[in-house]
């Protein structure tokens, strides 16, 4: 099951239970994938926002403000709520999926405030897109930088350097989580007769695989029950995860600067030998051993034993009709470490917005960005358990009324200790870009119509075909 139908599927499944979601697309950003329930009235072809004759506000002209917030995130009531208090500003969503939104800048007809993540901010910075907003948040009395938490410094970007985390910031969270953290299902733990997993020590990749061998499940060739998944896509050698053990062990893919790739060292080569190794070992879903159906769905069907999924977790099973009954049969982990490395728990996927460059009315803009990131629409998403906010005040906000609710908390207060780094994800690269070149290339391996040399090979060689090619469109530009 893709990525893109993943992210979906939390949204949806969140939203039966409280017409509120969490930024589970995380990636959806990334992976191209608007939220169904977009506004279809919102204007997809309006022009840059311009002033437009203003009702029952004294005559003062009205400013338009278009964003690319899911309609779930930003929701109809509370566009109509902030146009209450705000009568000189009109709201328009614009439902804009990856592509979409790639033809309007491409047309130079970009929304005011565009969703984003840590993945995509540094391209977005680097091209000149992301307004500047140091000045905005030193001056404003809701997004206080005195109160804000250490994971907003990864919407910090330093262009001479190249540095995700230092520099001017770009953008606010309005969901960030230790994305590789676990829920899991102690039903199918005692079934399987195995004890829980610690929720304050990590356990080695290595440690994790060889639990996830025991609570996976075969019928004949055919895999009945999961020991892992991770709710974004496959327990494969995919970016995500490769990154995350990377990061852990102090290395990267990527140069310094981001400027060239390397696959091929023996250092990185062996965690891919280890990722071959647990795909046919079939111990979460991967192209051996495609799910059925979104992995979201199969844990809370009892098929899975433990999913990667972060904090959002919580409010997912609170909100799901199958688990919201029987919280007491699920509890928590911590993120994986890689075997000899640092723990490092991090936001994967943090997703938030930035204010566009060139917006025409950029005061405006700010008013609707500090509302939405700092105002009523973060606060439903923090007291639902369905995000982790970027200011202590809004952390505050958390749940911690059931057992279930304390368990989580207090979880989350130890795992943010080791959530200070982001992925280093390449500005030059697309993630959609990467994701097609590790399917294309590393697929065969599975199949073992490749090796894990000549893939590494090849990948390397594609991906720095790439960053020439995002380096000159960026000197073209």
């Amino acid at each position: 099951m893709n990525k893109r139908l993943g992210t979906v599927s939390l949204c949806l499944l969140i939203l039966l239970g409280l017409f509120l979601v969490s930024a589970c697309s995380s990636n959806s950003s990334q992976t191209g994938e608007a939220s169904s329930n977009d506004n279809p009235d919102a204007s997809e072809s309006a022009e840059v926002s311009s002033p437009v004759p203003a009702q029952d506000n004294g005559g003062e002209e009205q400013v338009v403000i278009r964003h690319t917030m899911h309609d779930h995130e930003f929701t109809p009531e509370k566009i109509a709520e902030f146009e209450q208090e705000h009568p000189n500003i009109k709201i328009e969503t614009v439902p804009a999926d990856y592509n979409k939104l790639m033809s309007m800048i491409a047309a130079g007809d970009v929304p005011d405030i565009i969703r984003v993540d840590l993945s995509e901010l540094p391209g977005y910075v680097i091209k000149g897109m992301a307004l500047d907003l140091t000045d905005y948040f030193n001056g404003s009395p809701v997004l206080r930088p005195d109160d804000f938490l250490p994971i907003v410094n990864q919407f910090r970007f330093d262009s001479d350097k190249r540095i995700q985390g230092e520099g001017p910031i770009y953008g606010f969270p309005m969901d960030v989580s230790p994305d590789f953290s676990m829920v899991y299902n102690k039903k199918l733990f005692e079934a399987a007769k195995v004890p829980f997993p610690s929720s304050t020590e990590a356990m080695s990749w290595s440690e994790l695989a060889e639990l996830a061998k025991k609570l996976t499940k075969k019928d004949g060739d055919q895999v009945t029950q999961y020991g892992l998944a991770y709710y974004k896509g496959d327990i494969t050698a995919n970016q995500d995860l490769l990154n995350l053990q990377l990061l852990q062990l102090g290395s990267s893919a990527y140069s310094a600067d981001f400027t060239s790739a390397d696959y091929t060292t023996p250092e990185i080569k062996n965690l891919l030998q280890f990722w071959a190794d647990t795909t046919e070992a079939a111990i979460g879903p991967n192209p051996l051993h495609p799910a059925t159906e979104w992995v979201g769905q199969l844990f809370v069907d009892n098929k899975v034993g433990m999913m990667m999924i972060g904090y959002r977790g919580a409010g997912f099973l609170k909100a799901n009709p199958s688990t919201k009954d029987r919280l007491d049969d699920f509890g928590v982990a911590p993120a994986p470490v890689a075997d000899n490395g640092t723990r490092i728990s991090p936001t994967g996927f943090g997703t938030g917005a930035m204010i566009y460059s060139q917006s025409k009315h950029p005061k405006e803009a700010w008013t609707v960005y500090e509302w939405f990131l700092g105002g009523k629409p973060e606060e439903e998403l923090v007291k639902a358990s369905l995000a982790l906010p970027g200011t202590h005040k809004l952390m505050e906000l958390l749940p911690k009324e059931t057992e279930f609710d304390k368990m989580n908390f207090e979880f989350i207060q130890n795992e943010l200790k080791y959530n200070n780094e982001a992925l280093p994800f390449n500005p030059y690269l697309t993630y959609q870009a990467v994701d097609s070149v590790f399917e294309k290339y590393f697929t065969p391996v599975y199949y073992h119509k490749d090796t894990v040399d000549g893939a590494a090979k090849k990948i390397t060689e594609e991906l720095n075909i790439l960053i020439r090619e995002g380096m000159q469109l960026l000197d073209n530009g």
